[in-house]
């Protein structure tokens, strides 16, 4: 993945973000909306119930103190002159206006229609002029809403006033300001259908409303939140792996590079040798030939440590590396290797010490993966030095193995680089260090061989100063 694809896949990828983020909050949103619109038509249902009870608890009451019944009356009884005689004087020829008007009186007397009209009115009157604590009260106005509003399904705390048409207060439950629940809260006039001098409103609040309605709807939340959760776990991962991808690209490039330049300077030299060999004049120059002959042997195995690199990397990816464990001296082990590169370390004008305060120096192990760990921890010495090398290797003994600790007076390695040089194909910057080729296979493979020795490897370094490695094996690896 070149660069230009990973940045548009990463901006898609924000993008992508970006949009789902908005749209779960603008669905928790919208959730809640709906559940404020709910909650405010069960509140107005509730007072609606409470209003057409305090009215029926009214008329109930006012049936139990003031009956009256309306006597009704046969007019043809009355026109027959069963109560007309009773009226009307008795020279029925001088019957005028005046007597018939005043019967009539009479008779709406007789008949109580007048008394129940004026007691109708009187009535009225008298609820008129009462109070509004004396049509109702605190308990059964409570009582009323709590139930109610348990009814719907309510159970927030709430808080009512009933006011006048003045907002003057006359029943209150409230800790809070009469203001702040006129501001806030919902209002039913108290007894609509009953003619009163001044209306009364009913006001009640909840003060804790968006804490009971997002408690209510913890699980759409927590649900939500999950989700919301595992999309900037995706989103993190995604971008994660893109930029590790491109970090690997880079890696991949520079070994292939890396791999190139190493294959290609043996083969050059080998080829030059061979060339050189096959002129005539070189047969009577025996040293010259001994010499051209000796560089194609060096180069050889120059090339195959190079192959050889490249498959125990494949190995160790597969995981099919397997130790030949058995008894071996660690000490011999590193004078062996010692041995070996000191024509390396003297080209470079350095100097190997050896500090071997191991009294018992005997592992299990496997002698062939242990020279190349050591192998490696010399060469990377040499390679990240800038002149005259100076490596010291000592040992001491632990209460179950043996420490082993190389130092050498190099470039150093920074602390941001100190996690990452274990990692496969990592190869620390080298600055205006050129000249250091490799596959950035080494440490990697020094790390997997410790593992499987069951031991540890740590690194002290600081730039400028040289690196310290200190290495832990068990007396018996299983």
């Amino acid at each position: 993945m070149n660069k230009k694809n990973v940045i548009y896949f990463t901006v898609l990828l924000v993008i992508a973000f970006i949009g789902l983020v908005i749209i779960q909050i603008y669905w928790i949103n919208n959730s809640i909306l709906l559940r404020e619109q709910e909650f405010d038509y069960n509140v107005n249902k509730a007072l609606n119930e409470v209003v057409l009870k305090l009215e029926e608890f009214e008329v109930d009451s006012e049936k139990k103190t003031e009956p009256f019944e309306i006597e009704i009356v046969d007019t043809d009884e009355l026109y027959k002159g069963k109560l007309l005689t009773d009226n009307f004087p008795d020279d029925s020829n001088h019957i005028t206006l005046v007597d018939i008007e005043k019967s009539q009186g009479k008779l709406l007397k007789q008949a109580g229609i007048i008394d129940d009209i004026l007691k109708g009115v009187y009535s009225l009157e008298e609820v008129q002029d009462k109070d509004i604590t004396e049509r109702t009260n605190f308990k059964q106005l409570d009582s009323l809403l709590y139930e109610s509003l348990q009814n719907k399904g309510l159970k927030a705390k709430y808080q009512f006033v009933v006011l006048d048409y003045h907002k003057k207060p006359k029943i209150v439950n409230t800790e809070g300001s009469v203001q702040s629940i006129i501001e806030h809260g919902y209002r039913k006039q108290l007894y609509p259908n009953r003619i009163t001098k001044s209306p009364h409103y009913l006001w009640i609040y909840f003060p804790h409303i968006k804490r009971y309605l997002v408690k209510r709807m913890w699980v759409m939340l927590a649900i939500s939140v999950l989700l919301l959760t595992i999309i900037i776990i995706a989103f993190w991962y995604s971008i994660k792996t893109i930029f590790r991808q491109k970090e690997l690209s880079v890696i991949k490039n520079d070994f292939i590079n890396n791999m190139t330049h190493e294959l290609k300077t043996p083969i050059s030299t080998i080829t030059l040798a061979c060339e050189a060999l096959k002129d005539p004049d070189m047969l009577a120059e025996e040293d010259q030939m001994k010499y051209y002959l000796s560089l194609i042997n060096e180069e050889n195995k120059r090339l195959g440590l190079l192959v050889e690199n490249v498959l125990r990397s494949s190995v160790l990816d597969q995981g099919e590396m397997e130790l030949k464990l058995e008894q071996l001296n660690i000490h011999d082990l590193l004078k062996s290797v010692i041995k070996n590169i000191a024509i390396q370390v003297r080209k470079k004008g350095g100097s190997i010490a050896l500090q071997l305060e191991a009294n018992s120096p005997v592992i299990t192990g496997d002698i062939i993966h242990l020279t190349n760990m050591v192998y490696n921890l010399i060469d990377n010495a040499l390679k990240y030095s800038n002149e005259n090398p100076i490596i010291t290797i000592s040992t001491k003994n632990l209460d179950d193995g043996i420490e082993l600790t190389f130092k050498d007076n190099g470039i150093g390695i920074s602390k941001e680089n100190q996690d990452k040089i274990f990692e496969r194909l990592y190869r620390v910057p080298t600055g205006n260090l050129h000249n250091v080729k490799g596959f950035g296979l080494g440490l990697s493979y020094v790390q997997a061989i410790i593992n499987k020795h069951t031991g540890s490897i740590k690194v002290k370094s600081e730039l400028g100063k040289g690196s310290e490695f200190k290495i832990f094996l068990p007396k018996d690896s299983k």
